[in-house]
């Protein structure tokens, strides 16, 4: 929130907090927030207010059980990272901070996929198309089928990219705002990330997403 405030107002939009949180848990995605306070996701907007989030991670605090669930699961799972991020450096710095970086086996950021595709940069619009490429990425560092893969994510954004190649999706219920979006992508949807031992030992039988 205190990101998405800082892009508007650095672009000559006059908004306030109290606005910028309520349709925080209107919306169902920090880009519909964005349009919603009068501004077109561009990619000079998208940078700048990424690097406006990259700053105030410090003001985050993970949820329970977080840490210990990724941990657990880095144990008998591959676990990656895969963000719209530009900067691998700077996700790790925020991973750091929250003491997860060990959790995944690496991360995949858009300038990771521009890398893998031999391009000179990843453009973050249009998105279905750039994240669709990260999956693609990762899929194939880690030398995996999409149908022994699962991706979490909190947004039905994140997530359809992923259903369209055929990956399981899981959508993390963080906000009431997403949920009707989420059940019409997500093959399930839970919330909170401890349920996802569950849904892997259920699928163990016909699934092969350990190590």
């Amino acid at each position: 929130m205190e990101a998405i405030y800082d892009t508007t107002t650095h672009f000559g939009l006059e908004s306030s907090k109290t606005e910028v949180r309520q349709l925080c848990f209107e919306r169902p995605s920090y880009s519909e927030v964005i349009r919603g306070l009068g501004l077109e996701l561009t990619e000079e907007i998208f940078d700048y207010w990424s690097s406006a989030f990259v700053k105030r991670y410090p003001l985050s605090v993970l949820r329970e059980g977080t840490k210990p669930t990724l941990d657990s699961l880095s144990q008998e799972y591959t676990l990656f990272c895969v963000t719209s991020r530009e900067s691998v450096a700077e996700v790790k710095s925020e991973l750091n901070f929250f003491d997860l970086e060990d959790a995944f086996s690496q991360i995949v950021t858009r300038e990771v996929a521009a890398r893998h595709f031999g391009l000179p940069h990843l453009p973050f619009v249009p998105f279905h198309e750039q994240r669709r490429k990260l999956y693609e990425c990762a899929l194939v560092l880690v030398d995996c089928h999409s149908v022994d893969a699962l991706v979490v994510g909190d947004m039905a954004s994140e997530l359809r990219p992923a259903k369209h190649l055929g990956i399981l999706t899981v959508g993390l219920l963080t906000e009431k705002a997403k949920e009707t979006e989420l059940k019409e992508v997500a093959d399930y949807v839970i919330p909170d990330l401890r349920r996802l031992h569950k849904i892997l030992h259920e699928l163990a039988d016909f699934r092969h997403f350990n190590k």
